[in-house]
Order: C-alpha cells, then sequence, then structure tokens
C-alpha cells in the first residue's frame, strides 16, 4: 500500500510540472516503468478524481484534475453531510451534521454510523433509517419519522472512490418537516378555497392534465354545464364555439406540445343550451406532485363585447357616409398624424386610406401648401372650438380657391382630441387677388 501511494504520489508531481497533460508513454518513460503498470495507477487516479483524460485524436492525454478539498465542499452547504467508509464509518461531517446528531465531532469522527451514542432517541431513529440507506437496506428517498413530533427527511446515498481507490458513501439529509406540514396545512385550506371560490363573479376551473377537477357555480352558469358534466366531457374544448374551434385548438396544441400557456386568451363560448357567451380567460399553471395543475378564471365579457361590435357597425355605418360625402373630409390627432379620411380625401392625396392612416402632414401635403393645410390647427386645438377660413392650394391645373372648415372632437372613453377638417372646392368663388 506504502509503495501504490508513493508510486500515485510521483505520477501526480509529474503532471504538476507538465500542466499542459502527458500520455501513457511519456509518464511511463520519466518513471522508468512500463506503460501496463502506468496505466493500471492512472485508472485508480481517475476513479477518485485525481486526474482528467482527455482525447486528442487516438492519444490519451492526462492532466492534474481541478479539485476543491472535501471539507471545504461540506462547508458551504447547510444541509448535514456524513461521509462514511466501506465499513461505514464516519470519515468526514460537517457542522450541519454534528449539530443535528447532537455529539462532540471527535465522539462522531472515527465511529461506525449504527453505533453513533446518539442522545436523542427521534434523532437516533433517523440515524437508522441512514444506516440502512447506506447499506441498500432502504432505496426510499424519504424519511418518516412517526410520532407526536412528526418529521420528515430527504436523504441522498452517493457512491464514491476515495484517493487511495477505497470505496466510500456520502450521505446528504435534509429535512422536509416544514414543507410538509404546508402542504397538509394546503390540503386543509382547500374548503376555505371552496367557500371562497363560490361567491365570486367570475368563473373558476382548475384541471389536472386535460382533466378539469374543479369548477365553481359561477363558471357552471357561463357555461351552461354542471360540474358533473365538465367533468365527464370527452373533449375539454367541447364547449368552445365551432367558428373559435380552429383558433382556440391551435393554442391547445401548442400548449400540448410546449407547456406555453396564454396568459389571457379571448374567445366565444357555446353553451349547453345553444347560448354563446364572450369569455376572457387567464390561465396560471403551477407543478404539483410532477403534475401540472392549471387555474383559468373565466370572466364573462359578453354585453361588452355586443356593445363593441355595435359600435363597430355604426363606425361602418359613419365611414360609408363620409364617403358618400363629395367633399374631402380628414381627421388629424395632436401630433398631426391622420387617423381617418373619406374616399375624396384620398383621392385628393391620390394615396389609398390605408396609405393615409398613420401618416403625418407632411408625408401627404406638398410643401409648398402645408402651411395653408394646417392653418389655424393649433389654434383649433387650443381653443376647442370651430374655424372656418379661405385659402389657395395648388394642383395640377394651377392654384384654386378652397374653403376650410376645422372642428374638434372627443372619441374614445379617454375623450382624445382629434380636428376634424373638411375642404370645400366652390368653384364659383373667385380666387383673391
Amino acid at each position: 500500500m506504502a509503495r501504490l501511494d508513493s508510486e500515485l504520489a510521483h505520477i501526480r508531481e509529474i503532471l504538476q510540472e507538465h500542466r499542459q497533460g502527458m500520455s501513457v508513454t511519456e509518464i511511463a518513460r520519466v518513471l522508468e516503468k512500463n506503460k501496463h503498470s502506468v496505466g493500471r495507477y492512472l485508472d485508480v487516479l481517475r476513479a477518485s478524481g485525481q486526474v482528467e483524460m482527455r482525447l486528442f485524436g487516438m492519444a490519451k492525454v492526462f492532466t492534474l484534475a481541478k479539485r476543491l478539498p472535501i471539507a471545504s465542499m461540506l462547508s458551504i452547504t447547510t444541509e448535514p453531510i456524513l461521509v462514511l467508509d466501506e465499513e461505514r464509518r464516519v470519515i468526514e461531517a460537517n457542522d450541519a451534521a454534528i449539530s443535528l446528531l447532537g455529539l462532540a465531532r471527535e465522539r462522531v469522527l472515527g465511529q461506525q454510523l449504527q453505533h453513533l451514542p446518539v442522545p436523542d432517541p427521534r434523532i437516533l431513529d433517523l440515524v437508522t433509517h441512514l444506516d440502512q440507506a447506506a447499506t441498500g437496506q432502504s432505496t426510499c428517498d424519504e424519511i418518516h419519522l412517526e410520532g407526536e413530533d412528526e418529521r420528515y427527511y430527504w436523504c441522498r446515498v452517493i457512491p464514491m472512490v476515495f484517493e487511495q481507490g477505497e470505496r466510500g458513501t456520502v450521505l446528504i439529509l435534509g429535512d422536509m418537516t416544514e414543507h410538509r406540514r404546508a402542504e397538509k396545512a394546503l390540503a386543509e385550506s382547500e374548503a376555505l378555497f371552496r367557500g371562497l371560490a363560490e361567491n365570486v363573479q367570475d368563473g373558476i376551473l382548475i384541471a389536472r392534465g386535460a382533466e378539469f377537477v374543479f369548477a365553481n357555480r359561477r363558471a357552471t352558469e357561463i357555461l351552461g354545464y354542471s360540474l358533473e358534466e365538465i367533468r365527464s366531457l370527452a373533449d375539454p374544448l367541447a364547449f368552445i364555439a365551432p367558428e373559435e374551434s380552429e383558433r382556440v385548438r391551435r393554442v391547445f396544441d401548442l400548449h400540448l406540445r410546449t407547456g406555453e400557456v396564454p396568459r389571457e386568451f379571448r374567445f366565444w363560448a357555446r353553451q349547453k343550451d345553444g347560448g354563446d357567451r364572450y369569455l376572457l380567460a387567464r390561465f396560471t399553471m403551477v407543478e404539483s406532485e410532477g403534475r401540472p395543475t392549471k387555474y383559468i378564471v373565466l370572466t364573462d365579457l359578453t354585453e361588452g363585447r355586443l356593445a363593441e361590435e355595435e359600435m363597430k357597425k355604426q363606425s361602418i355605418f359613419v365611414r360609408q357616409l363620409m364617403n358618400e360625402f363629395p367633399h374631402p373630409i380628414y381627421a388629424l390627432d395632436r401630433s398631426g398624424v391622420f387617423v381617418e379620411c373619406n374616399t375624396a380625401f384620398a383621392a385628393m392625396v391620390d394615396r389609398d386610406r390605408t396609405e393615409i392612416l398613420g401618416a403625418t402632414v407632411p408625408d401627404l401635403i406638398p410643401t409648398e401648401d402645408i402651411a395653408a393645410f394646417t392653418a389655424a390647427d393649433e389654434e383649433v386645438f387650443e381653443q376647442i372650438g370651430e374655424r372656418i377660413y379661405c385659402t389657395t392650394l395648388n394642383s395640377s391645373s394651377g392654384p384654386h380657391h378652397v374653403l376650410f372648415r376645422k372642428m374638434i372632437l372627443r372619441v374614445g372613453e379617454e375623450g382624445v382630441l382629434v380636428l376634424v377638417g373638411v375642404i370645400i372646392d366652390p368653384p364659383e368663388l373667385p380666387l383673391p387677388r
């Protein structure tokens, strides 16, 4: 054994001097030994993590491994850690493990785990479980200590090889009692949750995987199905309106493939009796016991949606009416950006309506006409009134006299100011002298 230690130490010294790495042949030449013996020494050093090997083509190059001392590694974690040799004697223990055992360090190191004189019967029971885990008698990652002071621990058993090739075991322990107590408290609070859920104005659905496991009273009212009917639906998207089916299924399929969940989603739902409701769905997903749980909050926006569609109908009517008006009409916001126009105005600037909306005055109006086109704009915005004035605009046939009428309207829920201009081109008016 002493000779092996000497040879291993000699190889480490050689690699220390050749940090770029050496092959087996090169190391054997320096040691004046055959390659087979050196290869076995290197296998021991690799198994114990003291050297690393890299391949360069067919050549194997060995370098010293970059390692931290085990004592340093043990000190950087707050979980109790015990390092055992092949006979399950404790050869290393961090401060957290010593504190848990309730013994002085000298009474722990060198002692077999099963014979540690632990004073606390509860911790002694825990040590027995750890000893069984170290011998392979138990493969359970969780240790449950029953009794009045019920405790839960998780345990990891990691086989390892020491520097001289001896085998050992690392035991890592964690106290998960508070976590288990929190889970129990969460389960006990389910009744409270149900009471709250039944008294909110939004519908609440809870799904595990593709199965709905909870629906509050408001959700059943919105969807028109009972909880039992929702649970028994073979297709979880059965309450989606047919015209929305393809769009919603694309989102659902994306979720099944990637786990991605939209934060909000609006859609038309078809109730059991055939009625349609426009809903806002807000999603939250959490992992529970390794399974995704989705919380879906449904807000009924049907009345607002119907009002919005009525407004759109009115907007289309107004736009059609504007397009029937023979004079150019346009609308500008405070920044001088066009937000609306009729067909006559589009023909005047020789642009399509889609090109006009979002453009500015300099984008559409010739430079020589900008001053005439924007005259009184600031005054109309500041005084929120109406102005009528005559001016001259240029065209392909030469200058012509026009009448501008400008007024301010408030639009939208926030009452945004918009300037509406009407351009009248009366042919009977003479040009100013």
